[in-house]
């Protein structure tokens, strides 16, 4: 599909650096390696090579998910790509799912639920605190250009107000707050037999919290605890090495299923 006005696009420069940006009319978007003009993006098809004001080739695309997330505006810190690809697996996320997110944030994880459920399924989002709510709900309609009638977002907090009535029988819970324990009860309650909790957290301390009040129900089976790693690697003519620096720790991933 040829790009369009108003579209999100993603350019990269010679030395492999990503921007996004949104096309305009007339506009031009300036870098390290001078400007291209909007119009000379709109009508090309992605993949397409332009040349910069000081002569640099380009390349534009679409962004991918993961590059638009760390690109966008935050008002909370976001779950990084690597964590967000091991919730969706170990949360089993599926088609038609009715999933609730405790902890909108700057809404990455929403945005990717949104991909999983599908426009069958369901996503519903509390966020306690009205800004983040607004940037999430700003960065998800310019994801996807709109706000997508399968979501709810709603400014609650599920410590002291618990879940819906009509939030309850819930495929998935994803809970990253700052005390996930605070919600097991509120959870227990709204989960389907069978269903599929997870907790990220970034400290040990917060999830030996999170697995004594899970045992304490007496009402979930505790599948695991995870942390994923991400090493890239350098391609040269003649080696091949890991590069010097990775992403590391951002958090864990604690996984539990609802007994009936």
């Amino acid at each position: 599909m040829k790009f369009k006005t108003g579209q999100f696009v993603e350019l990269i420069d010679t030395k492999g650096r990503k921007y996004i940006f949104q096309l305009k009319k007339n506009e031009k978007f300036h870098f390290h390696q001078g400007f291209v003009l909007h119009n000379e993006i709109i009508g090309k098809e992605p993949g397409c090579q332009l040349v910069s004001s000081k002569g640099k080739k380009v390349l534009v695309f679409y962004p991918k998910t993961s590059d638009f997330l760390l690109k966008m505006k935050r008002g909370a810190q976001i779950i990084y790509p690597k964590d967000l690809g091991a919730i969706l697996t170990l949360g089993d996320i599926s088609l038609n799912n009715k999933v609730l997110e405790a902890g909108t944030g700057s809404g990455a994880l929403t945005i990717y639920l949104l991909k999983m459920v599908g426009e069958k399924g369901k996503v519903i989002s509390y966020e306690r605190r009205k800004e983040f709510l607004e940037r999430a709900k700003e960065n998800i309609k310019n994801y996807f250009g709109k706000l997508p009638q399968n979501l709810i977002l709603r400014k609650r907090d599920i410590y002291k107000q618990g879940i819906r009535r009509e939030d309850k029988n819930l495929d998935r819970v994803v809970l990253d707050l700052p005390e996930p324990w605070r919600a097991i009860d509120a959870v227990k309650k709204s989960l389907k037999a069978g269903g599929i909790l997870m907790v990220y957290n970034p400290t040990v301390q917060q999830m030996l919290r999170v697995k004594k009040e899970i045992d304490k129900t007496k009402r979930f089976y505790f599948e695991g605890m995870y942390e994923v790693l991400q090493r890239e690697w350098k391609i040269e003519e003649m080696s091949m090495r890991p590069k010097d620096r990775m992403v590391a720790h951002t958090g864990f991933i604690l996984v539990a299923r609802r007994l009936s």
